[in-house]
């Protein structure tokens, strides 16, 4: 396929104000990799990740420095994971820094991918 060519596919993108709702919410504790399910894969990092899906499964996104889980998504075949934090504005700088308890200066975002297991035809 070129790389020019338009695909079909889920947009999944984490903006902010989603950010700062996931990380109040629904994150328990610090997390090690360890912590992850077996099988997963570094596949992006940093202050933006653009990352099409190879396969179906699993996206876990990790702010490593709070051990943190930024988002898990289930995502498909094709898929692009778009992920940007800005560091322009100082309310969302603030915002992530009382969210995550880490100086937006240490933060480090990783992505990881679990592919689905597959499914044995008989």
């Amino acid at each position: 396929m070129a790389g020019t060519s338009c695909r079909m596919g889920r947009v999944v993108t984490v903006g902010i104000v989603g950010l700062m709702a996931v990380a109040g919410c629904s994150t328990t504790g610090s997390l090690g990799r360890g912590d992850l399910p077996t099988g997963v894969q570094v596949v992006g990092g940093g202050f933006m990740i653009n990352w099409d899906a190879p396969t179906n499964g699993t996206a876990y996104l990790v702010e490593t420095m709070s051990g943190k889980i930024v988002e898990t998504r289930s995502v498909e075949e094709g898929d692009t994971y778009d992920f940007e934090m800005s560091l322009d504005d100082e309310d969302v700088v603030k915002a992530f820094e009382n969210a995550f308890g880490v100086p937006m200066e240490k933060a480090r975002f990783v992505l990881y991918f679990k592919p689905a297991e597959r499914q044995s035809g008989t």
